[in-house]
C-alpha cells in the first residue's frame, strides 16, 4: 500500500501560510513516498505468496535451495511454498495438502489401489521445477513398500502440424538382505 504523501497537510493553519515552510515540506514529499514504498517491500517480502525477486531469493537461502537459471518467479514460488510448508508427521492427508500446495486445487488426481499397495498420481505440472520438487516430496514421504505410478499431462495447443514426444522414467530399486 503506496501512501500519498503530502507533509504540508500536517501544518498547523497558521504555520501553513508560510511560504518557506510549504515548499520545504513539498520538497520532502517525494523522499516520504519512497520510505513508504521501502516500508511496503518490506512487508511483501515477508511472505512467500508476495515476495517478489529478493525476498524469495532470502526464503530460498533459507531453505538451501539453488534456484534453476530457467525458472521464474512463480516457479521458484511455488518451490519455496513446498518446502517452507513440509512438516512431520507424513500422512495421507498431509500428502494431498502438500498435492493441492504445488499443482494447485483441480491439478491431480491420486487412486489408491490397496490390494496391490499401489497409487496412481496423474498431475499437470507446467511451471519449470516442479516436477523435480514433486521428485523430492515423493522421495521423501513415501514408504518404501508403497508403489507409486506418478503421470504428468501437459496441455498444449498446436496450430502446425509437427509432433512431438518425449518420455521421462525414474526407477528406485531397493534391495535388504538379511
Amino acid at each position: 500500500m503506496i501512501r500519498e504523501v503530502d507533509l504540508v497537510s500536517y501544518l498547523p493553519p497558521f504555520i501553513a501560510e508560510y511560504e518557506e515552510m510549504n515548499r520545504t515540506l513539498t520538497a520532502e514529499n517525494p523522499e516520504f513516498a519512497l520510505m513508504w514504498k521501502a516500508a511496503d517491500q518490506v512487508l511483501q517480502n515477508e511472505f512467500i505468496a508476495t515476495a517478489d525477486e529478493y525476498g524469495i531469493s532470502r526464503f530460498e537461502k533459507i531453505l538451501k535451495i539453488l534456484p534453476f537459471r530457467e525458472d521464474t518467479l512463480e516457479s521458484r514460488r511455488s518451490r519455496v511454498q513446498s518446502r517452507w510448508f513440509m512438516a512431520l508427521p507424513y500422512t495421507w492427508r498431509m500428502f494431498l495438502q502438500k498435492l493441492t500446495v504445488l499443482c494447485g486445487e483441480q491439478n491431480f488426481t491420486v487412486v489408491k489401489q490397496p490390494d496391490t499397495y499401489q497409487i496412481d498420481l496423474n498431475v499437470r505440472l507446467e511451471m519449470y521445477g516442479q516436477v523435480q520438487e514433486l521428485e523430492r516430496m515423493i522421495k521423501m514421504i513415501f514408504p518404501c513398500n508403497l508403489v507409486l505410478k506418478a503421470d504428468n499431462h501437459v496441455q498444449t495447443d498446436s496450430e502446425t502440424g509437427v509432433y512431438t514426444g518425449g518420455v521421462l522414467s525414474t526407477c528406485m530399486i531397493m534391495e535388504v538382505e538379511g
